[in-house]
């Protein structure tokens, strides 16, 4: 599927329902189940969105969202059917090639002098231009990101869970980590196989839990999980004890571009997010698979890719995954969405496209107990 990719084939669902009103448009190829009520407290949601469609990536149906205000989550009602998952990334991005983007050199080398600064071996730029980039602190974040914000470590174990095509992994393993993956959807898995790259076939249930992992990363996939508590438990029986960590990130539903584009937010993306989180509903779920949170604020690296595609369905454009080139007036705009996100996430901490969560295990966790 994806780094993002759905760990939702894993998860348990009720028996297939007859679609709602508003998912009348569902063809027959995906079946649903009911999700009136929030996973976390077991209220019933309220009407976010309704006849809401994946102006992404074409997959057939309206789909109604529902919220929590007191739990601050929301979620699709109904939701596909567990057999059904992989008909939702048919035509996901880690199936094709992406394209090199204008400033994707001059990102790669801010991105060498601020992993330098971090203490990994790598080479470090001679522009002074990108040297000066990487100490801007918006740019010097998002960097850092780009290896989940973790320090060298020189004999450490990575597992990425949602590995897709094992970008990230490479990333990793060049900078001296012990990488494998696991990712459900083979077209992908095969890609990274390819790349000489240990990747597990399944979900995170499918790796062997005696192996304790210094890190496992979760890159925008538990989003994708149904039971993401149970997702999260399944990782923590995989860290090293007491030492070991998970880091996630996930998009942010109080987020700047959400308030702003409100049902054409980029993040939505109906209907393979399954739970869209606000840092209080990540942190309790966290705390509600025995693992603890150790860091948690959300980043704005992403407001300019979120500003493009958002703004594109806005204007009523369909199979925006598929678009490359956005007008111009859209990207002019896009960059000064991103510079407002900046400036306004001074004061208000939530307010970013994306939420980053570090947790442990407690100490003297040997994860197995529930």
């Amino acid at each position: 599927m994806s780094h993002g990719a759905s760990e939702a084939i894993d998860t348990n669902v009720e028996m297939a329902a007859t679609a709602s009103p508003e998912s009348a448009g569902l063809t027959a190829e995906i079946g649903v189940v009911p999700r009136p009520s929030c996973f976390l407290c077991g209220n019933a949601g309220t009407e976010l969105y309704t006849a809401a469609v994946d102006w992404l990536f074409g997959v057939p149906g309206r789909w109604t969202l529902r919220s929590c205000s007191i739990c601050e989550v929301a979620w699709p009602d109904p939701q596909p059917r567990a057999e059904d998952i992989p008909k939702l990334y048919s035509r996901y991005h880690t199936h094709h090639p992406i394209p090199e983007a204008r400033f994707d050199g001059l990102r790669r080398a801010i991105r060498q002098s601020v992993l330098a600064r971090m203490g990994y071996v790598t080479h470090h730029p001679e522009e002074i231009f990108s040297r000066l980039l990487s100490h801007v602190p918006s740019l010097a974040r998002a960097a850092a990101l780009d290896v989940m914000n973790l320090a060298p470590c020189a004999v450490g174990t990575l597992l990425d869970v949602g590995c897709g095509n094992g970008q990230f992994m490479e990333r990793m393993r060049d900078l001296g980590w012990s990488v494998c993956g696991v990712e459900p959807d083979p077209a992908a898995a095969r890609k990274g196989r390819s790349q000489g790259l240990q990747i597990f076939a399944g979900t995170v249930s499918d790796v062997p839990d005696t192996t304790g992992y210094d890190v496992i990363t979760l890159n925008h996939v538990i989003e994708h999980v149904a039971d993401p508590i149970g997702l999260l438990r399944e990782c923590r029986k995989r860290l090293r004890p007491r030492t070991g960590s998970v880091v996630i990130t996930t998009p942010n539903i109080k987020s700047l571009g959400h308030w702003w584009f409100k049902r054409h937010w980029r993040g939505l993306e109906v209907p393979r997010h399954f739970v869209l989180f606000s840092p209080a509903s990540l942190s309790e779920c966290v705390a509600r698979s025995g693992l603890r949170v150790r860091a948690i604020r959300t980043e704005t690296r992403f407001a300019r890719m979120i500003f493009s595609p958002s703004m594109s369905a806005k204007q009523g454009n369909r199979e925006v995954g598929e678009q490359i080139n956005f007008k111009v007036s859209t990207k002019c705009a896009s960059y000064a969405f991103q510079f407002l996100e900046d400036v306004m996430a001074c004061f208000k901490k939530d307010i970013g496209e994306e939420i980053y969560c570090e947790c442990l295990a407690p100490a003297g966790d040997d994860g197995k107990q529930e």
